[in-house]
């Protein structure tokens, strides 16, 4: 019995040994790019295809805002549990109920100039334990064999994920980046296991740290976040000075002028709620403006209100 045992466990190692290198070994897993300057605001969204949730995973945000935030190549603006308590202070300074001088209402948000969209498609290989448990089991023989034969196995784990970025503005894409991530593990079904994931320290959470197919995901997402990254250099510093100025539309019924004066030559008039769109040339309270139908002229914006 005792010797069984032994050319059991020198039959794993012999075997284990001889397997070809973890996929992650083979080539040094991708770094976190840095930027100089941030290329702009952005905010993180799950998208249409949420393969993480196939394998139990949570939402890829926290994982994705640690790799914004580490890059320094963009501007974290808040969208989820964050901006949902900013608002209740907001709400607390409406009521009267916040201390003097707190400085905090409205218009002190900050616009998020993109959007980054993540998605997973993910396959999880799992070979079984007939490749190498199926000959140690046939080797060894009788119970001892067979728990081992049983236990180990192979499993090739495969991700592939694929982030987007849109110009909140436009709703342009900006671009998409496929990252992908395999990694081969071996292990006792019965309870052993390969060791922690020590990437981030606890820190991500949702099984991106903790289970294999978690940390293949979790280096397919930072391959196409440096993908991303490397393709989106020549975002303009500042994103809202290129993008097209906000439609505003007629608050009531007004003139459309040759130039800034009351009394200028009249181009059309205009009824309430037409669409103008601002061309950027201001004259006091005068503003060039261009209609639907390519009419240039001045209005006053006294007549105008942003449209929603």
């Amino acid at each position: 019995m005792r010797f069984g045992l032994v050319v059991g466990a020198a039959l794993v190692c012999m075997l284990v040994s001889s397997l070809p290198a973890r996929a992650d070994d083979e080539k040094t897993q991708p770094q976190i790019p840095t930027c100089s300057r941030p290329l702009g605001a952005i905010t993180i969204v799950d998208g249409d295809r949420r393969g993480w949730t196939v394998y139990d995973l949570q939402s890829p945000q926290k994982l994705l805002k640690l790799y914004v935030q580490k890059s320094g190549c963009f501007t974290l603006v808040d969208r989820g549990t964050g901006f949902d308590a900013a608002q209740k202070e907001r709400e607390l300074e409406a009521q009267g109920t916040l201390q003097r001088r707190s400085n905090v209402g409205g218009g002190q948000v900050r616009a998020a100039d993109y959007v980054l969209v993540a998605e997973v498609v993910a396959a999880d290989r799992d070979t079984g334990g007939s490749a190498v448990g199926g000959i140690i089991g046939g080797i060894v023989g009788g119970p001892i064999g067979g728990a081992i034969g049983g236990g180990l196995r192979t499993r090739d784990l495969e991700a592939q994920a694929i982030l987007s970025v849109t110009d909140v503005r436009t709703s342009e894409t900006k671009a998409v980046e496929e990252g992908r991530a395999k990694k081969t593990d071996v292990s006792f079904a019965l309870g052993a296991g390969g060791g922690g994931w020590g990437g981030w320290g606890g820190v991500v959470g949702g099984g991106y740290e903790d289970t294999p197919i978690g940390q293949v995901v979790s280096l397919a997402f930072l391959d196409a976040y440096v993908r991303l990254v490397n393709n989106l250099g020549a975002l303009p510093a500042d994103a809202k000075s290129v993008a097209p100025e906000r439609a505003y539309q007629t608050m009531r019924a007004t003139k459309l002028r040759k130039f800034p004066d009351p009394g200028a030559t009249v181009v059309r008039s205009l009824e309430p709620g037409m669409r103008l769109y601002p061309l950027g040339e201001k004259d006091g309270a005068w503003w060039k403006v261009e209609d639907e139908n390519g009419n240039q002229g001045w209005v006053k914006n006294t007549d105008l209100e942003p449209l929603r």
